[in-house]
């Protein structure tokens, strides 16, 4: 037998419980020529017992006593069982399974460690023919080289619940810290997306997380929801916030302005390029690019677009260099992209690439608790503007607010607040009277092409039409009462063609874009 106390000292060496494990039962297999040799281990959470330093899978549970592990470590005293006896044991598969190749002369050893400890930290296992298992434990130079194992397996375990802990702790640190970070960025952010609604909440933690992130990001919500405040706090509270933030409005430029706009152009590209122009992609390098109403964008620039945002490069109009800018698009519409890609009006692999981080807007009606809130706030911006001291909103007028459907949302809230104000009193508080007349002609919009009270049936584009008809008696704005009329007769039209602005526009005799134009200065939000 060798030296056990000139193995030790390759004990003492090791650095990693797990490789210290692989030595020790190694020297042990090899100086005794055992069948096997192994130290078993509680897991983790202490459950179950496996082998360490070893590529075997076999487990064992803490508390299954059909197998010898549990009663030793319950006792705390070894085991040395002979064939016969290993029939009692064979009920347990995986031990059968360890055990099926001990012969008649063959022993099983299993010893507690540490030696002479009620606490057990490990198993030894040990299977062979030799009868030196029965006096291994008599030779003290055996039980040194045990204890030098011992030893140094506390000493590493014990090092590596510390170094444990302190990853851990800074892990703890690290998560408080974002979590921190993360909830103060919140709070910044309800100063400009205002509300305590369940939605808001939300919506800001949402906007907060897509900021951290490089994703594109897709805002979908109605009119007046607060789209480019979203796309700015993205901007804002991202890593880009020191560089430019560019938004433009694909559904308000015509087609063929748009691409020079996004792109830029070179001298003598066209009639009146008389110098260079940098577009809006090669200003937003570095930063951010909004692009607001992109289901309006044309496929022939949605093709374009999609390698800029694959590549990370373009070309002006009528030049012939490459050029490059690294910007972070967050783009917004009103209308269901999905349903444009399956009528082949938008490209699905631009779809896919744009959402990334889908952001969904809720509307004033999915959060009425705000509106109170809401209200006071547009006060207060409207006496810094103004110069005036309006002291709030009258709660009789929050009630009325609070039964309107707002289909313009915030930004409709906005308006009637301020038209409130306009006709408030200093020091004294707007009242439900003030808007409760643009209340009713806002209700008497219809939301599809029901009659407001009584139609006209106009033929347009081979289709009959329905047409609001008003009693022109109630009429003492001429200029609201013309607006509120082309809103109604507008948003009737979009609602009969299900949003498609193409088919619409064609129905009123007008262009697309001068529809789109009307739609974006009347606040209309299609059906």
């Amino acid at each position: 037998m060798s030296d056990w106390l000139m193995s030790a000292t390759e004990l003492v060496s090791q650095r990693r419980p797990d490789v210290l494990a692989a030595s020790f039962v190694e020297t042990i297999k090899r100086n005794l020529r055992l069948d096997e040799c192994m130290l078993l281990v509680p897991n983790q959470d202490g459950r179950m017992l496996e082998p360490c330093g070893s590529e075997k899978s076999y487990s064992w549970s803490v508390s299954d006593f059909d197998a010898p592990f549990a009663h030793v470590l319950q006792s705390a005293q070894s085991m040395l069982l002979t064939s016969d006896e290993l029939v009692f044991w064979r009920s347990n598969r995986a031990f059968g399974q360890l055990t099926s190749s001990v012969g008649m002369f063959g022993h099983v050893l299993i010893q507690p460690l540490p030696l002479g400890v009620s606490r057990v930290q490990s198993i030894l296992l040990a299977i062979g023919d030799t009868s030196e298992l029965e006096n291994l434990f008599a030779d003290p130079t055996f039980i040194k080289y045990v204890d030098v194992f011992s030893n140094q397996w506390s000493l590493l375990n014990e090092m590596v619940k510390e170094e444990r802990a302190k990853i851990d702790l800074s892990e703890s640190l690290t998560n408080y810290t974002r979590d921190t970070e993360r909830q103060n960025k919140c709070n910044q952010l309800s100063r400009t997306l205002l509300g305590e609604s369940n939605a808001m909440v939300a919506l800001r933690e949402q906007v907060v997380s897509a900021a951290s992130s490089q994703l594109s990001v897709m805002i979908q919500g109605e009119t007046g929801t607060g789209k480019e405040l979203v796309a700015q706090a993205v901007h804002d509270f991202s890593t880009r916030a020191n560089a430019p933030f560019i938004a433009i409005n694909c559904a308000a430029i015509p087609d063929n302005l748009l691409e020079s706009e996004l792109f830029g152009y070179s001298k003598g590209a066209f009639s009146g390029a008389d110098s260079d122009k940098q577009g809006l992609i090669a200003q937003a390098d570095g930063g951010t690019l909004f692009l607001d109403e992109i289901g309006d964008m044309p496929l022939s620039l949605q093709a374009k677009l999609l390698r800029v945002l694959e590549s990370k490069s373009f070309r002006p109009v009528g030049s012939k260099q490459e050029q490059s800018s690294d910007f972070r698009l967050v783009s917004a519409t009103h209308v269901n992209l999905i349903e444009q890609v399956r009528t082949k009006a938008f490209r699905q692999d631009l779809y896919y690439r744009l959402y990334q981080y889908p952001l969904t807007l809720p509307t004033l009606k999915q959060r009425v608790e705000d509106i109170e809130l809401l209200s006071q706030h547009f006060v207060q911006h409207y006496n810094v503007h103004h110069n005036t001291q309006i002291r709030g909103v009258h709660y009789k007028a929050i009630d009325c607010l609070n039964k309107h459907s707002f289909p313009g949302n915030v930004r409709e809230l906005k308006h009637l607040i301020e038209f409130g104000c306009a006709q408030t009193q200093d020091n004294t508080q707007v009242e439900a009277d003030c808007f409760t007349h643009r209340l009713h002609c806002a209700a008497s919009i219809p939301s599809s092409v029901s009659p407001i009270s009584h139609v006209s049936d106009v033929v347009q584009g081979g289709e009959v039409m329905a047409t609001p008809v008003r009693d022109f008696s109630e009429i003492n704005d001429l200029k609201q009462a013309v607006k509120d009329y082309e809103y109604q007769i507008i948003h009737a039209r979009l609602s009969h063609y299900s949003g498609d602005r193409a088919k619409a526009a064609k129905s009123l005799g007008m262009p697309k874009r001068t529809l789109a134009y009307k739609c974006l200065k009347l606040e209309i939000e299609a059906s």
